[in-house]
Protein backbone atom coordinates (compact mmCIF):
# COMPACT_ATOMS: atom_id res chain seq x y z
CA UNK A 1 0.00 0.00 0.00
CA UNK A 2 3.07 2.36 1.03
CA UNK A 3 4.72 1.80 -2.75
CA UNK A 4 1.48 3.34 -4.44
CA UNK A 5 1.02 6.55 -2.66
CA UNK A 6 3.25 8.51 -4.41
CA UNK A 7 1.77 7.53 -7.99
CA UNK A 8 -1.44 8.65 -6.85
CA UNK A 9 0.04 12.17 -5.47
CA UNK A 10 1.84 13.25 -8.39
CA UNK A 11 -0.90 14.40 -10.52
CA UNK A 12 -1.91 16.53 -7.65
CA UNK A 13 1.12 17.89 -7.41
CA UNK A 14 1.75 18.84 -11.24
CA UNK A 15 -1.78 20.37 -10.94
CA UNK A 16 -0.87 22.24 -7.99
CA UNK A 17 2.53 23.76 -9.51
CA UNK A 18 0.56 24.67 -12.92
CA UNK A 19 -1.67 26.74 -11.00
CA UNK A 20 0.67 28.67 -9.01
CA UNK A 21 2.95 28.91 -12.60
CA UNK A 22 -0.19 30.89 -13.93
CA UNK A 23 -0.92 33.05 -11.12
CA UNK A 24 2.33 34.78 -10.97
CA UNK A 25 2.65 38.42 -12.84
CA UNK A 26 4.90 38.81 -15.49
CA UNK A 27 7.53 41.50 -14.46
CA UNK A 28 9.07 42.06 -17.82
CA UNK A 29 5.91 42.60 -19.04
CA UNK A 30 4.93 45.05 -16.37
CA UNK A 31 8.46 47.10 -17.17
CA UNK A 32 7.63 46.93 -20.66
CA UNK A 33 4.24 48.61 -19.46
CA UNK A 34 5.72 51.02 -17.18
CA UNK A 35 8.54 52.15 -20.04
CA UNK A 36 5.67 52.57 -22.35
CA UNK A 37 3.64 55.00 -19.87
CA UNK A 38 6.42 57.17 -19.49
CA UNK A 39 7.66 57.21 -22.89
CA UNK A 40 8.98 60.96 -23.66
CA UNK A 41 8.43 62.51 -20.21
CA UNK A 42 11.68 63.97 -19.23
CA UNK A 43 13.61 62.46 -16.04
CA UNK A 44 15.34 66.00 -15.31
CA UNK A 45 14.35 67.83 -11.78
CA UNK A 46 15.65 69.81 -10.03
CA UNK A 47 17.33 67.23 -8.11
CA UNK A 48 18.79 65.38 -10.89
CA UNK A 49 21.20 67.37 -12.57
CA UNK A 50 23.31 64.89 -13.83
CA UNK A 51 24.67 66.55 -16.80
CA UNK A 52 25.33 69.84 -14.84
CA UNK A 53 27.94 70.95 -17.70
CA UNK A 54 25.84 70.80 -20.51
CA UNK A 55 24.94 74.16 -21.87
CA UNK A 56 21.49 72.98 -23.51
CA UNK A 57 20.65 71.99 -19.70
CA UNK A 58 18.03 74.70 -19.15
CA UNK A 59 19.36 75.01 -15.74
CA UNK A 60 22.83 75.78 -16.81
CA UNK A 61 21.67 78.80 -19.10
CA UNK A 62 23.99 81.69 -19.05
CA UNK A 63 26.54 83.92 -20.88
CA UNK A 64 29.80 82.52 -20.84
CA UNK A 65 33.09 85.21 -20.25
CA UNK A 66 36.23 85.67 -22.16
CA UNK A 67 39.39 84.53 -20.64
CA UNK A 68 42.35 86.15 -20.35
CA UNK A 69 45.03 85.15 -22.46
CA UNK A 70 47.69 83.85 -20.01
CA UNK A 71 45.33 81.43 -17.83
CA UNK A 72 41.85 80.60 -18.47
CA UNK A 73 41.22 80.31 -14.79
CA UNK A 74 40.27 84.54 -14.93
CA UNK A 75 37.95 85.47 -17.42
CA UNK A 76 35.74 88.80 -17.67
CA UNK A 77 32.37 89.10 -18.66
CA UNK A 78 30.64 92.59 -20.65
CA UNK A 79 28.02 93.42 -18.26
CA UNK A 80 24.84 93.90 -19.59
CA UNK A 81 21.50 93.89 -17.31
CA UNK A 82 19.52 91.88 -19.36
CA UNK A 83 21.56 88.93 -19.18
CA UNK A 84 22.87 86.06 -16.69
CA UNK A 85 26.09 85.06 -16.17
CA UNK A 86 27.25 81.90 -16.15
CA UNK A 87 30.20 80.89 -13.62
CA UNK A 88 32.28 77.85 -13.41
CA UNK A 89 33.12 76.76 -9.79
CA UNK A 90 34.45 73.32 -8.55
CA UNK A 91 34.65 71.59 -5.30
CA UNK A 92 37.18 72.64 -2.77
CA UNK A 93 38.02 75.78 -5.08
CA UNK A 94 37.39 79.25 -4.36
CA UNK A 95 35.96 81.41 -7.14
CA UNK A 96 36.07 85.25 -6.53
CA UNK A 97 33.63 87.21 -8.22
CA UNK A 98 34.67 90.83 -8.14
CA UNK A 99 32.81 93.53 -8.92
CA UNK A 100 34.33 96.93 -10.48
CA UNK A 101 36.11 99.28 -7.99
CA UNK A 102 33.46 101.96 -7.64
CA UNK A 103 30.71 99.00 -6.53
CA UNK A 104 29.95 97.79 -2.82
CA UNK A 105 27.74 94.60 -2.70
CA UNK A 106 24.38 95.84 -1.10
CA UNK A 107 22.47 93.29 1.50
CA UNK A 108 23.11 89.44 1.09
CA UNK A 109 23.51 87.55 -1.84
CA UNK A 110 20.11 85.72 -2.76
CA UNK A 111 20.58 82.18 -3.38
CA UNK A 112 18.68 79.03 -5.11
CA UNK A 113 19.89 77.18 -2.02
CA UNK A 114 22.92 77.94 0.09
CA UNK A 115 22.90 74.71 2.06
CA UNK A 116 25.38 72.93 -0.30
CA UNK A 117 27.49 76.29 -1.39
CA UNK A 118 29.63 78.09 1.00
CA UNK A 119 30.42 81.82 0.65
CA UNK A 120 31.63 85.27 1.48
CA UNK A 121 32.35 88.56 1.32
CA UNK A 122 34.80 91.13 2.10
CA UNK A 123 32.65 93.67 2.61
CA UNK A 124 33.33 95.61 -0.57
CA UNK A 125 32.99 94.29 -3.70
CA UNK A 126 34.15 90.61 -3.75
CA UNK A 127 32.11 87.63 -3.24
CA UNK A 128 33.72 84.65 -2.63
CA UNK A 129 31.50 80.98 -3.84
CA UNK A 130 32.93 77.37 -3.11
CA UNK A 131 30.32 74.80 -3.93
CA UNK A 132 30.19 71.48 -1.47
CA UNK A 133 30.09 68.97 -4.50
CA UNK A 134 30.33 68.60 -8.49
CA UNK A 135 27.62 68.44 -10.47
CA UNK A 136 25.42 71.23 -8.60
CA UNK A 137 23.70 74.08 -10.54
CA UNK A 138 22.74 76.63 -8.63
CA UNK A 139 20.95 80.39 -9.00
CA UNK A 140 22.17 83.86 -7.49
CA UNK A 141 21.21 87.28 -7.45
CA UNK A 142 23.71 90.12 -5.82
CA UNK A 143 22.75 94.02 -5.94
CA UNK A 144 25.79 96.65 -5.60
CA UNK A 145 24.98 100.24 -5.32
CA UNK A 146 24.37 100.75 -8.44
CA UNK A 147 23.88 97.42 -10.44
CA UNK A 148 22.03 94.24 -9.78
CA UNK A 149 23.90 91.29 -11.00
CA UNK A 150 22.05 87.52 -12.17
CA UNK A 151 24.29 84.22 -11.96
CA UNK A 152 23.94 80.64 -13.05
CA UNK A 153 26.76 79.00 -10.92
CA UNK A 154 27.92 75.42 -11.99
CA UNK A 155 30.07 73.12 -9.93
CA UNK A 156 32.41 71.28 -12.46
CA UNK A 157 33.36 67.82 -12.01
CA UNK A 158 36.81 67.30 -10.10
CA UNK A 159 39.61 68.49 -12.46
CA UNK A 160 36.89 69.76 -14.81
CA UNK A 161 37.24 73.65 -15.88
CA UNK A 162 36.44 76.13 -13.38
CA UNK A 163 36.68 80.08 -13.03
CA UNK A 164 38.89 81.09 -10.23
CA UNK A 165 38.09 84.49 -10.69
CA UNK A 166 35.33 86.50 -12.25
CA UNK A 167 36.12 90.11 -13.19
CA UNK A 168 33.14 92.75 -15.45
CA UNK A 169 33.69 95.42 -18.25
CA UNK A 170 31.39 97.86 -17.83
CA UNK A 171 30.60 99.39 -21.35
CA UNK A 172 31.11 103.39 -21.46
CA UNK A 173 28.34 105.12 -23.42
CA UNK A 174 29.36 107.22 -26.33
CA UNK A 175 28.28 110.58 -24.41
CA UNK A 176 30.73 109.50 -21.46
CA UNK A 177 33.11 108.51 -23.84
CA UNK A 178 33.22 112.03 -25.40
CA UNK A 179 32.41 113.75 -22.35
CA UNK A 180 35.79 112.07 -20.23
CA UNK A 181 37.59 113.29 -23.44
CA UNK A 182 36.99 116.53 -23.26
CA UNK A 183 37.71 116.96 -19.84
CA UNK A 184 40.74 115.84 -20.20
CA UNK A 185 41.36 118.26 -23.02
CA UNK A 186 39.17 121.05 -21.77
CA UNK A 187 41.53 123.73 -19.96
CA UNK A 188 43.66 123.66 -23.54
CA UNK A 189 41.45 123.73 -26.10
CA UNK A 190 39.53 125.94 -23.76
CA UNK A 191 42.83 128.38 -23.56
CA UNK A 192 43.43 128.11 -27.39
CA UNK A 193 40.16 129.29 -28.46
CA UNK A 194 40.16 131.79 -26.10
CA UNK A 195 43.21 133.94 -27.56
CA UNK A 196 42.19 137.58 -28.69
CA UNK A 197 38.52 136.84 -26.85
CA UNK A 198 37.12 139.01 -23.43
CA UNK A 199 38.16 136.66 -20.77
CA UNK A 200 35.16 138.33 -18.74
CA UNK A 201 32.95 136.98 -21.35
CA UNK A 202 32.69 133.18 -22.15
CA UNK A 203 30.65 133.30 -25.12
CA UNK A 204 32.86 135.88 -26.86
CA UNK A 205 33.90 134.57 -30.25
CA UNK A 206 37.69 135.34 -30.70
CA UNK A 207 37.26 136.03 -35.22
CA UNK A 208 36.21 139.06 -36.73
CA UNK A 209 32.29 139.65 -37.08
CA UNK A 210 32.09 139.85 -40.76
CA UNK A 211 34.14 136.61 -41.40
CA UNK A 212 31.70 134.58 -39.41
CA UNK A 213 29.06 132.33 -41.37
CA UNK A 214 25.83 132.17 -40.52
CA UNK A 215 24.24 130.05 -43.26
CA UNK A 216 23.08 127.37 -41.67
CA UNK A 217 19.10 125.59 -41.90
CA UNK A 218 18.06 123.84 -38.70
CA UNK A 219 15.74 121.16 -38.30
CA UNK A 220 13.84 119.23 -35.35
CA UNK A 221 11.68 119.66 -32.65
CA UNK A 222 14.14 118.36 -29.78
CA UNK A 223 14.31 120.43 -26.55
CA UNK A 224 18.14 120.81 -27.35
CA UNK A 225 17.18 122.65 -30.82
CA UNK A 226 19.93 125.18 -31.26
CA UNK A 227 19.02 128.83 -31.18
CA UNK A 228 22.07 130.40 -33.61
CA UNK A 229 24.19 128.16 -35.67
CA UNK A 230 27.24 129.76 -37.53
CA UNK A 231 30.94 128.82 -37.80
CA UNK A 232 33.98 131.20 -37.62
CA UNK A 233 35.82 129.21 -40.55
CA UNK A 234 37.46 126.55 -38.32
CA UNK A 235 34.34 125.14 -35.70
CA UNK A 236 30.49 125.21 -35.73
CA UNK A 237 28.95 127.59 -33.07
CA UNK A 238 25.81 126.34 -32.08
CA UNK A 239 23.77 128.53 -28.84
CA UNK A 240 21.64 126.26 -27.20
CA UNK A 241 18.75 127.08 -24.87
CA UNK A 242 18.84 127.79 -21.60
CA UNK A 243 16.93 124.45 -20.57
CA UNK A 244 18.96 122.09 -22.82
CA UNK A 245 22.16 123.30 -20.65
CA UNK A 246 22.36 120.58 -18.16
CA UNK A 247 22.10 117.80 -20.22
CA UNK A 248 24.27 118.34 -23.95
CA UNK A 249 23.67 116.40 -26.97
CA UNK A 250 26.32 114.41 -28.92
CA UNK A 251 27.32 115.73 -31.99
CA UNK A 252 28.03 113.55 -35.21
CA UNK A 253 29.29 114.23 -38.90
CA UNK A 254 28.40 111.97 -41.72
CA UNK A 255 31.10 109.70 -42.66
CA UNK A 256 30.21 107.42 -45.75
CA UNK A 257 27.03 105.66 -44.95
CA UNK A 258 27.82 106.16 -41.16
CA UNK A 259 27.62 108.66 -38.67
CA UNK A 260 30.34 109.57 -36.52
CA UNK A 261 31.04 111.18 -32.88
CA UNK A 262 33.40 114.43 -33.62
CA UNK A 263 35.00 116.29 -30.87
CA UNK A 264 32.77 119.32 -29.20
CA UNK A 265 33.50 121.62 -26.51
CA UNK A 266 31.33 123.25 -24.17
CA UNK A 267 31.71 127.08 -24.60
CA UNK A 268 29.36 129.14 -22.15
CA UNK A 269 26.45 128.75 -23.99
CA UNK A 270 27.63 127.30 -26.97
CA UNK A 271 28.48 123.85 -28.11
CA UNK A 272 31.77 123.93 -30.21
CA UNK A 273 32.01 121.54 -33.07
CA UNK A 274 35.09 121.61 -34.13
CA UNK A 275 34.78 120.30 -37.57
CA UNK A 276 32.87 121.85 -40.66
CA UNK A 277 30.58 119.62 -42.50
CA UNK A 278 27.77 120.18 -44.84
CA UNK A 279 25.07 118.18 -42.27
CA UNK A 280 25.84 117.70 -38.74
CA UNK A 281 23.66 116.20 -36.35
CA UNK A 282 22.71 116.45 -32.52
CA UNK A 283 21.74 113.47 -30.56
CA UNK A 284 20.07 112.42 -27.21
CA UNK A 285 18.76 109.18 -26.75
CA UNK A 286 15.77 109.43 -29.61
CA UNK A 287 15.67 112.72 -30.19
CA UNK A 288 17.42 114.51 -32.91
CA UNK A 289 18.60 117.95 -34.51
CA UNK A 290 19.72 118.13 -38.43
CA UNK A 291 21.83 121.20 -38.76
CA UNK A 292 23.11 121.57 -42.77
CA UNK A 293 25.15 124.20 -44.31
CA UNK A 294 23.44 126.67 -46.32
CA UNK A 295 19.75 128.40 -45.91
CA UNK A 296 17.01 126.06 -46.67
CA UNK A 297 15.17 127.99 -49.88
CA UNK A 298 11.66 128.38 -50.27
CA UNK A 299 10.38 126.86 -53.64
CA UNK A 300 13.79 127.16 -55.12
CA UNK A 301 14.15 131.60 -54.82
CA UNK A 302 14.71 132.80 -51.09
Amino acid sequence: MEARTPSRLLPLAIALGLALLVSIPDGNAAEKNGRRLGAGVAGLGIGDLSDAMNPGNPFNSGVDPIALPGDSRLVVFTYSRDQIFRVLSAPLKVTTIEFPDDEQIVGDPAWGENVRWDYDTDGANHLYVKPQAAGLVNTLSVNTNKRSYEFTLVSSPLGGIFYQKVRFRIPTSISAKLKARNDARGEQGEDARSAGADARNPDAVAVSPDQLNFEYSISGTASFKPETAFDDGKALWLRLPAAALQSWPVALVKDGSDFVVVNQLRRGGYLVVQRLADTIVLRSGDDEIKIERGRRRVLGIF
